[in-house]
């Protein structure tokens, strides 16, 4: 999809997002605190949602366009330069300045929780994110098959360096299973995009290519928010114990993410729209550079630092703050889509 596309119109579902993810919040909680035993079976509705949540973005992926992204060796090096040359080191600074200086300096956390939070925020720095930064590139109109090409590096990548940077952070060697990252490449990478490709061609092929995007990729928008909407009721019914039990945990850990998540998105869009590269490549590169693997955050922390609970929970908090804060990430970057549409041509073109 290119900038002088119209945007799609999504309908009462995404006019009123805000309200639905409020909503979605509240109904997870009360959940999560008034039946418990009951949010404990939702486990299943995380890969369920996510799944659908992506789903819909690869029906929009052609074939031939994704060959042309894996000849995108310039987008991939900015991506690896800054997913593993900036990002961890970003985060262990960030945590060094809030968790070590402000935060004990002015009491407002023991010095042994800080310590904790910020293990948690390391784990969170190591690993880019291989799942929902999917979503937030599609629903930014970005480089569909440039983002599956560098979700697919960042995979590969992330088996060999993330034991290696929890290692140099951390100071604790800490071994990966590779099969929980075999899992998240085929659930939300492999599937989605032989059921996605499957689906186009067949619809394409029984109906037209008008119809397909007149009438099913509608459908398929609003599926994707509504999985979001689900996802966000089972993580908040299953997690959100954490933050009515440790309510000032959800502030000491939203500051230095959320000011890694705009910072971080804000320098690789104007780095790369500085190169030449259009909004599509420019918006997608930030998100890949972004969104963090908080998935495999959790699961190193309750296996690694099982004897450290307060790791295990901050890590926790991470998808939490990410969902509103990429949200918010996904309205800035349309608002600038627009203004470009508005400005007059330039000649501009993706490298």
């Amino acid at each position: 999809m290119t900038c002088d596309e119209e945007p799609k119109t999504l309908g009462w579902i995404s006019k009123l997002l805000a309200l639905w993810i409020a909503i979605a919040i509240v109904i997870g909680l009360a959940i999560g605190k008034y039946f418990p035993a009951f949010s404990s079976t939702l486990q299943v509705g995380i890969p369920i949602g996510l799944f659908f949540m992506i789903y819909p973005a690869m029906t929009k992926i052609e074939i031939s366009e994704l060959k042309k992204a894996v000849k995108s060796p310039k987008q991939t090096s900015i991506i690896i330069f800054f997913n593993y040359a900036v990002n961890p080191f970003l985060l262990f600074a960030l945590g060094y300045v809030f968790f070590e200086v402000i935060f004990p300096y002015f009491g407002l956390i023991d010095p042994v929780t800080a310590r904790y939070l910020w293990t948690g925020l390391i784990l969170l720095g190591v690993a880019p994110c291989i799942a929902m930064v999917l979503v937030w590139t599609d629903l930014c109109k970005g480089n569909g098959p440039l983002g599956i090409v560098l979700m697919a590096w960042n995979s590969i990548i992330q088996i060999v360096t993330t034991p290696l940077f929890i290692a140099l952070l951390i100071g604790t060697y800490v071994s990966i299973d590779i099969a929980i990252i075999g899992e998240s490449i085929l659930l939300y990478l492999g599937l989605p995009l032989l059921l996605g490709a499957i689906t186009r061609r067949e619809i394409i092929k029984r109906k037209s290519q008008q119809w397909f995007q007149k009438k099913l990729i509608p459908y398929f928008d609003s599926l994707q928010l509504l999985a979001l909407l689900a996802t966000m009721v089972v993580m908040f019914a299953l997690r959100g114990g954490v933050i009515l039990d440790n309510p000032s945990l959800v502030w000491q850990m939203a500051i230095p993410v959320v000011l890694f998540f705009f910072l971080l998105f804000n320098i690789v869009y104007f780095t790369t729209r500085r190169l030449g590269y259009n909004y599509e490549d420019s918006s997608t590169m930030a998100f890949h550079c972004t969104g963090r693997n908080f998935e495999l955050a959790i699961a190193i922390a309750l296996t690694a630092f099982a004897s450290m609970p307060m790791v295990a929970v901050s890590t926790v908090v991470g998808p939490l703050i990410e969902i509103p804060v990429m949200l918010s990430l996904v309205s800035l970057a349309l608002r600038r889509r627009n203004r470009i549409k508005r400005e007059p041509k330039k000649g501009e073109s993706a490298k």
